[in-house]
């Protein structure tokens, strides 16, 4: 019996192995910065299980130093891979309004909580394996299209911040450049088909 309980223990002290990002498909691009720093592109790849593509919108692992308490969230805009083969990631960045300024008003926030995002064209190149999982985000125009958490849980993205120049903008807003203006419209249709909202 004790030989037996051994064997167990000595089991239980096996490191399992560290999962780690991998490249799903072919070779979609590749580009080079320098002589040695050749990237293949893709438009997914797996991590932990999961496969995450272009145009998700993920939560990734907070400030090491404890400095962000909260996940942060953004879009996969690019996936590449280093030669040493590590996955990127070009992340595209939600705010959250304590992180913004000028802060929202404090309507805005009943109505919404602790669901609204600010979208921004603030871009990183971030980790693969930072990712903790996938997030939903609605992009709305309007409050009155704001869905009910129950039947629509996710993030809600009503105006789109600049860090910049601290500025808030309205998605119906005509303040953008023409291929911001593209892509938030997009975002908004994908949404609004998604919650069956009519034109």
């Amino acid at each position: 019996m004790a030989s037996s309980s051994r064997s167990n223990n000595i089991c239980d002290n096996v490191p399992q192995p560290i999962d780690v990002a991998k490249p799903i498909g072919g070779v979609v691009k590749i580009s080079a910065e320098g002589t040695h720093d050749q990237k293949n592109h893709y438009e997914a790849f797996k991590f932990d299980g999961n496969t995450y593509k272009l145009g998700d919108t993920v939560l990734l692992a907070p400030d090491s130093q404890g400095q962000m308490t909260k996940p942060y969230v953004a879009m996969i805009k690019d996936i590449t891979q280093m030669e040493n083969e590590e996955i990127m990631l070009i992340a595209q960045w939600f705010y959250r309004p304590d992180d913004a300024t000028p802060k929202r008003s404090r309507k805005n926030m009943e109505l919404i909580g602790a669901r609204e995002l600010y979208y921004s064209f603030h871009k990183d190149e971030v980790s693969a394996e930072s990712i903790v999982h996938k997030c939903i985000v609605h992009f709305v125009t309007t409050k009155k299209h704001v869905p009910s958490r129950n039947e629509y849980p996710g993030f809600i993205v009503l105006e789109v911040y600049d860090p910049k120049s601290k500025r808030l903008l309205k998605l119906t807003s005509n303040g953008f450049k023409e291929d911001f203006k593209e892509e938030i419209n997009m975002l908004v249709h994908k949404s609004k088909c998604h919650l069956g909202i009519l034109p």
